[in-house]
């Protein structure tokens, strides 16, 4: 009977001991609750395609590499290139140094030597807007910034402070500080 007893208070002990060292016992009396942790990845050369209702490419994102931000939702973009493809000739095409897409997709803030500028073939000059920072809405496809911007278009230039611009709609407009040089 002393044999049962003293086998009982060893499993009982290794039980106990196994219970009290368990890594999910210590996370629960730290305060801090299990957090899952998503997988980092990074991507090279990629490019990301969103479908229109057609079918047809909407948006297309390239960049050099994309990275999981500290295994957290958001995305960085290095390199990119994000090409709008609205009605026939009338494309965009977006590019910065840095960009960040908002969990869901639903933006994109690009950074550095941002430069945005139509790339069909609607028109023959296309204006080249430049800017430190832009923001773009992909379902509305607006561009916006706060910051100063310049526009070039072919040998004239304008700047201002602040613009938006609907690449859907073919509108740019220019929030203040408008100020420009038109040569002949």
């Amino acid at each position: 009977m002393a044999r049962v007893l003293t086998i009982l208070a060893v499993i009982a002990l290794a039980v106990g001991t196994w219970f009290l060292s368990s890594p999910a016992r210590r996370a629960a009396e730290s305060g801090a609750a299990p957090r899952p942790e998503l997988p980092g990845y990074f991507l090279k050369d990629a490019v990301l395609t969103e479908y229109g209702e057609t079918g047809a490419p909407s948006v297309r994102i390239r960049a050099q590499r994309i990275e999981q931000v500290d295994h957290g939702e958001e995305v960085a973009l290095y390199g990119v290139r994000v090409d709008y493809q609205g009605r026939p000739g009338e494309d965009w095409a977006l590019y910065g140094d840095v960009a960040h897409v908002q969990p869901g997709g639903t933006a994109i803030d690009v950074t550095g030597n941002v430069r945005l500028q139509g790339t069909g073939t609607a028109r023959r000059d296309q204006a080249v807007v430049h800017t430190d920072t832009l923001h773009y809405d992909v379902a509305a496809a607006v561009a916006s910034t706060k910051g100063d911007v310049r526009i070039d278009y072919g040998p004239q230039s304008l700047t201002a402070r602040g613009m938006v611009a609907n690449l859907k709609e073919q509108t740019l407009r220019l929030e203040s500080k408008v100020n420009g040089r038109f040569l002949p």
